[in-house]
């Protein structure tokens, strides 16, 4: 079994796969140009290809969402919506990566589509009947990891690392605790371990 990570070459995608083969797993990457052996084409916009999920463990999606409404829909609610129900059909681990202030659209209205796009891609992954776990990063910085904080309730702001995000989303993949919570991911000295950090966050209702 593998783990498939859909933005596998991106700047946190990359970090994400690196971990999963550092701790010794096997890790096909998803990608719109897949390059080599341990590649597959993945397009969210589009119909996922026959048989991805075949022998696939877990999935994480870290995609950068196109930058007009449409194609936001297109990818981070749709497309997120058809990977969550065949997810939920075979019971496959999936660990979104979506963004702060998901609930709060109105502060931010140069991204309010994006953020509406996520926020219905992350209702679909609710509803898929998957086991899952949403992650809402801060704003993403290139600052090596210093530890991080786990928030629920989507008040804050603030910046977390690519390097911490690509943790979180592998912890969350790995740990049953994470599974069924979303949870907005900080920068912060003060960290505690991943496991207990997940166990005392609250179930998503």
């Amino acid at each position: 079994m593998s783990y498939l990570v859909i933005g596998g070459t991106g700047r946190t995608g990359r970090q994400v796969v690196d971990q999963l083969r550092a701790q010794g797993h096997a890790v096909v990457i998803g990608t719109r140009r897949p390059r080599g052996d341990d590649a597959v084409a993945v397009d969210l916009a589009q119909p996922l290809p026959v048989g991805v999920l075949d022998d696939i463990a877990g999935v994480v999606v870290s995609v950068e969402p196109p930058v007009d409404a449409a194609g936001a829909d297109a990818v981070m609610n749709r497309g997120i919506a058809r990977l969550a129900g065949l997810a939920g059909a075979r019971q496959i681990q999936l660990v979104l990566l979506s963004q702060i202030y998901i609930t709060r659209a109105e502060q931010h209205p140069e991204l309010a589509g994006i953020i509406r796009a996520r926020a219905a891609g992350e209702q679909a992954v609710r509803d898929s009947g998957a086991p899952y776990t949403i992650v809402r990063p801060a704003w993403l910085t290139d600052a090596p990891a210093t530890g991080h904080r786990l928030e629920q309730g989507d008040r804050g702001d603030g910046k977390v690392s690519r390097e911490t995000v690509a943790r979180a989303a592998v912890a969350a993949l790995l740990h049953p605790a994470a599974r069924g919570k979303t949870f907005e991911l900080y920068d912060d000295a003060n960290a505690q371990d991943w496991a207990t950090g997940f166990a005392e966050l609250l179930l998503d209702r």
